[in-house]
């Protein structure tokens, strides 16, 4: 048996890398803050056009508006989920973006009132 040699002591790292590390961590709250709003802004509106789609189906009004309220967790957990899977940042804040815009024209085009 070998006796064990102590390790080199570890040294502070410089501080631009502290710097950097800060700003990285400042970085990814600034982006899990954007895709959490982006992701809300998307749901509310997937929400509206869920709820008109289901009246004009036929469905009554309290029975359309339980229904998408339902459906509207659901949307925020998928795109939650789908968000923080991916690496690349601005692509997924113009993927979420652009599903709020299309879920805010989809609501607009169909009349915004069920």
């Amino acid at each position: 048996m070998t006796p064990s040699t102590p390790s080199a002591p570890r040294s502070k790292p410089p501080a631009a890398t502290a710097g950097a590390a800060v700003l990285g961590r400042a970085g990814w709250t600034v982006h899990a803050v954007a895709i959490c709003l982006l992701a809300y802004l998307a749901s509310a509106r997937l929400v509206d056009v869920t709820g008109i789609v289901l009246r004009r189906a036929g469905m009554t009004f309290p029975d359309a508006v339980m229904a998408a309220s339902m459906a509207g967790f659901l949307y925020l957990l998928l795109i939650l989920l789908w968000a923080f899977s991916r690496r690349g940042v601005l692509r997924t804040w113009l993927c979420a973006g652009g599903l709020a815009g299309l879920a805010l024209l989809g609501a607009w085009m169909l009349g915004g009132k069920p």
